[in-house]
């Protein structure tokens, strides 16, 4: 069974941390990208039905910008851009709770999860230390323009399956 999520990729943050994900984000080297997660674990198979449900939300959802300026820390383990607006990404996380609901953010262990970029996981101790030093100050803005279906493939590998534009409707 695959794994799925749905995401919006940060492209321009990708250009400014990759070698630091590439060496501290194990799920960097499978091909995932910088990214804010929206909904993960989302369904294993993505039919029609659903994929015309994130279409549908996807198209009700202006474009926004967003900066990267801040560093946080999730314990010792995480290290991750912070971004503002945060509600931004969190009322789009609310709108897919609801719309569907056998997903739970995380499979249930983050109910109420903080919107964020990740750049290290699973970092050993001192680890989140030395990365936070290593980021230093940056500031990282972008347009938000779009959901993105990240698949994991038979052999670990994640590649994007879907893309659906934001603010379509009229």
């Amino acid at each position: 069974m695959s794994r799925t999520g749905v995401v919006v990729v940060i492209a321009t943050a990708a250009e400014i941390i990759r070698d630091l994900r590439m060496v501290h984000d194990p799920l960097a080297a499978r091909g995932v990208p910088a990214h804010v997660t929206i909904l993960f674990p989302f369904r294993s198979v993505v039919d029609d039905s659903t994929a015309q449900q994130i279409s549908t939300i996807a198209s009700q959802t202006r474009p926004f910008d967003v900066t990267f300026s801040s560093v946080e820390r999730f314990g010792d383990e995480v290290v991750y851009l912070v971004p503002e607006p945060a509600a931004a990404f969190s009322a789009l996380i609310g709108l897919f709770v609801e719309a569907f609901p056998d997903c739970p953010p995380y499979a249930g262990k983050h109910p109420d999860p903080t919107p964020h970029l990740t750049v290290g996981s699973n970092l050993i101790p001192g680890a989140a230390d030395e990365l936070v030093a290593a980021i230093g100050t940056l500031s990282i803005t972008t347009r938000v323009d779009r959901l993105t279906l990240l698949v994991e493939q038979d052999d670990g590998a994640w590649t994007t399956s879907q893309t659906w534009p934001l603010g379509t409707s009229r």
